[in-house]
């Protein structure tokens, strides 16, 4: 064999070599998580004082319009005048929200956009929430216009609903 056969078998074991090593290092690694995520609670100091999770949420009606439905959920103990309160819908802060003693109004508007960026429809959810001794009732009423309806159903099947009732201070 002459002398540059012997420079390529020896640039291919030095190639391999480090080949190897890299290997060892991606199969080698693990997954981890390094610390929590930031919420809107922690970063605040809120405590979680209520949380429903109405999962896909099928609403009736008799006309094809007006939309109602009725969650039930375990008692919790909530006055509502005694801290300062927020509430979040799939962990987004919602703004036009009514606290009273045992009772949470909700107003909850939703902005639908077609595939072009265009606003395709707008749902008004009405959310009450009244904490009773025994349970806690969850009442939704919404009107179908410009098929707001089938665009609310669509993006509860991919996102859920979350309800997060918290209080100022405490731990989360």
């Amino acid at each position: 064999m002459k002398w540059w056969g012997y420079l390529i078998c020896g640039v291919l074991i030095i190639a391999g070599f480090f080949c190897g090593m890299n290997l060892f290092n991606v199969w080698s690694r693990t997954s981890s998580v390094e610390g929590s995520p930031t919420t809107i609670e922690t970063e605040n100091d809120y405590s979680i004082v209520a949380k429903f999770d109405c999962g896909t949420l099928a609403l009736e009606t008799d006309d094809n319009s007006n939309y109602s439905g009725v969650l039930s959920f375990g008692a919790v103990d909530f006055d509502g005048t005694e801290k300062e309160y927020i509430l979040l819908i799939n962990d987004n802060l919602i703004s036009d929200v009514t606290f009273y003693p045992g009772r949470v109004d909700v107003n909850y508007t939703m902005n639908f956009y077609n595939t072009s960026g265009e606003l395709a429809s707008t749902l008004d959810l009405n959310i009450d929430i009244e904490f009773y001794d025994s349970n806690t009732a969850l009442t939704f009423k919404m009107t179908n216009e410009d098929s707001s309806y089938a665009y609310f159903t669509q993006y509860l099947n991919y996102n859920g609903l979350i309800i997060k009732i918290c209080e100022r201070g405490g731990e989360v």
